[in-house]
């Protein structure tokens, strides 16, 4: 069986390209690839939550020691978070288990800090943002998906939004929206897309009724130009404060 090919993978988890066919269709199928995909697409969400630092504290020796244990790199880092430190050892691996030695080296490396990166924020952010309801996303039936989330509406001084962290959403050809429905009306409203990544924070606009439109809706969409929704719902939760 033809795996996909590694720099391919990493253009899918960075969201630079869109899955062919028959690329989908083999990742569905195949766990290795599959599990890479996750892989780099995890490090590629904790590059995110440190693009905007200029400097990086050096990690701590007993980082470079997890990270010598799983996968079998020398730890000697001579600068901080330069990955072409970890040398990996000589056993003749091939191009697809040097990726996820790659992968696993820079989620370890970030999460480093990633906890100092987020407490710092949270000291900065003013004035502090309210939790006004939450809703847990399950699987519609319908949609046979293992995906699930959770989505929270944040009210602070620029006025609410909606975070969403969702996980398990299939690798798919187009993208997926998010809604916001009154279940007593079936009215619906747009509120934004849902990135590869599963973790969206989205502004909410101020003329909307969150009493009324309390089921927060994620959906499959097509690049077809169709602005309404396309029927396929994969996952929903109703808001509660």
């Amino acid at each position: 069986m033809r795996h996909v090919d590694p720099d391919r993978l990493v253009l899918l988890a960075l969201g630079e390209t869109v899955p062919d066919p028959s690329e989908s269709s083999h990742v569905a199928q195949c766990a290795a690839c599959r599990d890479d995909l996750d892989t780099t697409r995890e490090v590629a969400e904790f590059g995110r939550l440190t693009q905007d630092l200029a400097e990086l504290p050096p990690p701590p020796p007993r980082v470079w020691r997890r990270v010598a244990a799983a996968t079998g790199v020398s730890a000697e880092p001579a600068t901080p978070y330069s990955l072409n430190t970890a040398r990996p050892a000589p056993s003749g691996r091939r191009r697809r288990p040097r990726l996820r030695v790659l992968a696993l080296t820079a989620a370890a490396v970030v999460a480093a800090v990633a906890v100092t990166l987020a407490a710092t924020r949270l000291v900065d952010r003013a004035p502090a943002e309210r939790v006004a309801a939450v809703a847990d996303l399950a699987a519609v039936p319908a949609a046979q998906t293992a995906a699930s989330g959770v989505a929270r509406v944040l009210d602070g001084a620029d006025g609410e939004r909606l975070h969403l962290h969702v996980t398990g959403l299939p690798l798919r050809p187009g993208y997926y929206e998010v809604w916001l429905i009154n279940p007593d009306t079936s009215q619906m409203v747009s509120v934004g897309v849902l990135r590869d990544g599963g973790d969206e924070l989205l502004p909410l606009p101020s003329t909307i009724d969150l009493r009324r439109y309390r089921l927060v809706d994620v959906s499959a969409e097509d690049y077809d130009g169709d602005v309404t929704h396309s029927g396929r719902s994969l996952l929903r939760g109703t808001l509660a404060g």
